[in-house]
């Protein structure tokens, strides 16, 4: 792994260490769940799909009917997710949610390995079950509360879906620019959340202007900034290592969420993102080596 794909995976874990927060913010204005999630996609696809006709669609011409079906189900993975974690981060605390639906790479490890034939290194899944051991450390004051039990329920299921989207959208990169990428799952997540908000009757209008801008944060910094820059990596990196870089985004969320919503980690919580951290060091030391030895 190179140093660009270290700074890329650093920004991209930072600016969607914000979407937690941001949600919270804007459900405590009272925007409702698909309400966040439809805008939140609704406001990042248009810039992507602009960004990918200038730069011409030639590569989106060349798919096959299989990566055009791995395309749209990666985006309606996507939406899935954003409603499940959206949902999620409503009914528990931030780094609650974040951290169980940040366990996503020991999902995406077995899809990687059952769907495209990548099978982990050892030293993969010894960081995954690392950090995996430090997320429920970092949890298990939550675990025992009955009334946060849905909602770390539903933030796993939302793990479980953005794995799904993860390898599927490892099969459709590879022969795509980010911004084709980009624009089409976000065009297909969008349209999807949007059908399940108007099915669900969910209003459009009526909170208080700072709910809206809340949302329009959370499509310039988390989704436009940090998932493109995981879109990015997923050209030329393996879905598990992108995965589990994302686990660091856990330690930026508790450090936004101490600061500006008042929500100090323990010291149970603090061991836990620790750990985490080592585990994301030793899943990605053997892609940085072998990728520098390729280069």
């Amino acid at each position: 792994m190179s140093g660009r794909h270290v700074l890329v995976l650093l920004i991209g874990v930072f600016a969607v260490s914000w979407a937690a927060p941001l949600i919270r913010a804007a459900s405590d204005e009272g925007a409702p769940v698909l309400l966040i999630a439809a805008m939140r996609l609704s406001l990042a696809a248009p810039p992507m799909m602009a960004l990918a006709a200038w730069r011409g669609l030639d590569d989106l011409r060349g798919l096959s009917r299989r990566e055009w079906a791995l395309l749209v189900f990666a985006g309606a993975a996507l939406a899935l997710h954003f409603a499940l974690w959206v949902a999620a981060v409503q009914r528990t605390s931030v780094l609650s949610g974040v951290v169980l639906v940040t366990m996503q790479p020991i999902f995406v490890a077995l899809g990687a390995w059952l769907v495209l034939r990548e099978r982990p290194t050892r030293e993969v899944l010894l960081g995954v079950s690392i950090a995996a051991a430090g997320a429920l450390l970092l949890i298990s004051d939550d675990l025992g509360d009955a009334g946060s039990l849905l909602g770390n329920a539903l933030a796993l299921a939302g793990g479980v879906a953005s794995s799904a989207y993860f390898v599927a959208g490892r099969g459709a990169r590879a022969r795509l620019s980010t911004a084709s990428y980009s624009a089409v799952v976000y065009g297909v997540t969008a349209a999807v959340l949007v059908a399940l908000a108007a099915s669900a009757g969910t209003p459009v209008r009526g909170f208080p202007m700072e709910a809206y801008l809340f949302i329009g944060a959370m499509a310039l910094v988390p989704q436009l900034i940090g998932h493109n820059a995981f879109n990015w990596a997923l050209g030329s990196l393996p879905a598990a290592v992108v995965a589990v870089a994302i686990l660091g985004e856990p330690v930026a969320a508790a450090a936004i969420a101490a600061v500006w919503l008042d929500e100090m980690p323990t010291p149970l919580e603090v061991a836990g993102g620790v750990i985490i951290l080592v585990g994301v060091t030793v899943a990605l030391r053997p892609g940085r080596e072998a990728s520098t030895a390729s280069s």
